[in-house]
């Protein structure tokens, strides 16, 4: 490591946590991710119990799920393109309204009693194609809104918002259904969109360069697949995000939980929708701490072990507070290893494919996500709720080893990409 190095990793450790908040346009973009995010996990919480009341199954769920992804997949890659064609500024404030009428459409269908699944599942999707679009856009904004030497610490703040509103949002959402009607809880679902959309007036966003730019094609289109593709350790991690984080996809089997295993009911549920939010919350705020890491590839695998084995002993539990403390451990887990494929691809994607490139990354996060609650739902209707989150517990531990065994690069992984 050259001297010059040292010098940015000890300037890096110097940083208080909240450095990156000390420049006004991130914290607008901070305050952004904080109230929008928070209303899409408030929403996903209340679709999903809302599908379970009425029907009471847990195909349905999965279907939910399904409904997720489907937009994630198709649209994907057209939503990084359009982040990288169009301003940034006009795609956020376009998709944070989108958002908002459609809470207030299921809000008003609810309270008319004219609500059916088939409803919930058509809002579910629509939020997903305007949050693919809305989130890597928000993303690839980061590393034009602080300095180089900030953006450890830039990423790391914005997954501590993004954990910290996936504890707000879920939470808040188990007690809006307790509190007030499922109609009403949409409408209180939708007012957090309001200061959301304030945040994106407010935030000053660079023009997009279009000296030089390339022109709008299908190589284009796929540039963001092509550059996760030329770097294939973060590929690996990516995929190992995808394949753990989606078959031990727990969230859409919540309502079978807190309703049929640990007799909680509707509060109990968002206290554990939001579990793993607040380990996700322990484990930014350790690295924001620490300051870099190293061995961003062990960590990664440490963490996705973790994982595995937290959502393995879950599965069988029926004690609801060691339930809970089993949440918070994997909610530790996977905000450790998104810190570190984050901060991965900000150091390593040039601007001019940012976009597509986070884009691709959303895919693969949020696609874990959506394909995983399809098949945990699917699984689950098979096996029953538990055996459908040891299967995944069996699947993300073995290709976990493999890695670990397999790929000694990957354990190695960090140093080399500093030495860049």
């Amino acid at each position: 490591m050259s001297d010059d190095d040292s010098a940015r990793d000890d300037q890096h450790a110097s940083l208080p946590p909240w450095a990156s908040l000390r420049y006004r346009d991130y914290s607008f973009l901070f305050m952004l991710a904080l109230f929008a995010v928070s209303a899409q996990q408030m929403r996903l919480a209340q679709n999903l119990y809302q599908v379970y009341e009425i029907s009471g199954s847990a195909f349905l769920l999965g279907m939910t799920g399904l409904a997720q992804g489907v937009p994630i997949f198709a649209l994907g890659l057209f939503a990084g393109t359009l982040a990288d064609f169009l301003d940034r500024k006009t795609i956020l404030l376009i998709t944070t309204f989108g958002n908002l009428i459609v809470a207030l459409a299921l809000g008003v269908l609810t309270l008319a009693g004219l609500i059916e699944v088939w409803h919930i599942l058509a809002g579910t999707a629509i939020t997903s194609a305007l949050n693919i679009v809305l989130n890597p856009t928000r993303m690839a904004l980061i590393s034009h809104l602080v300095p180089r030497s900030h953006l450890t610490n830039a990423v790391a703040l914005n997954s501590s918002v993004s954990q910290g509103s996936h504890f707000i949002g879920p939470m808040l959402g188990g007690l809006s259904l307790a509190w007030m009607s499922t109609g009403h809880a949409y409408l209180f679902n939708a007012l957090f969109y309001i200061p959301a959309a304030v945040a994106v007036v407010l935030l000053k966003t660079p023009a997009v360069d279009k000296t030089g730019q390339e022109k709008f094609s299908v190589a284009s289109y796929l540039g963001g697949v092509k550059f996760l593709f030329s770097e294939p350790i973060i590929l690996t991690l990516v995929m190992l995000d995808f394949i753990v984080v989606g078959f031990g996809y727990y969230r859409p089997l919540l309502p079978i939980f807190a309703k049929d295993i640990l007799f909680v009911g509707p509060a109990g549920f968002g206290m554990l929708s939001s579990a793993p939010a607040i380990g996700g919350v322990l484990g930014t705020f350790a690295l924001l701490s620490i300051g870099d890491v190293k061995a961003k590839g062990l960590l990664a695998l440490w963490s996705f072990i973790l994982y595995a084995a937290a959502l393995g002993v879950f599965a069988i539990s029926t004690n609801f507070a060691l339930s809970l403390l089993l949440l918070g451990a994997m909610g530790l887990a996977n905000s450790l290893q998104a810190v570190m494929r984050q901060t991965s691809f900000h150091l390593l994607t040039p601007d001019h494919v940012r976009g597509r490139a986070f884009s691709v990354f959303n895919m693969f996060s949020q696609g874990a996500n959506a394909a995983g609650g399809a098949e945990v739902g699917f699984m689950a209707a098979l096996l029953g709720a538990p055996g459908s989150l040891i299967f995944g517990c069996g699947v993300g531990g073995l290709l976990t080893l493999g890695c670990w065994i397999l790929m000694p690069g990957l354990r190695s992984f960090g140093t080399e990409m500093r030495r860049r």
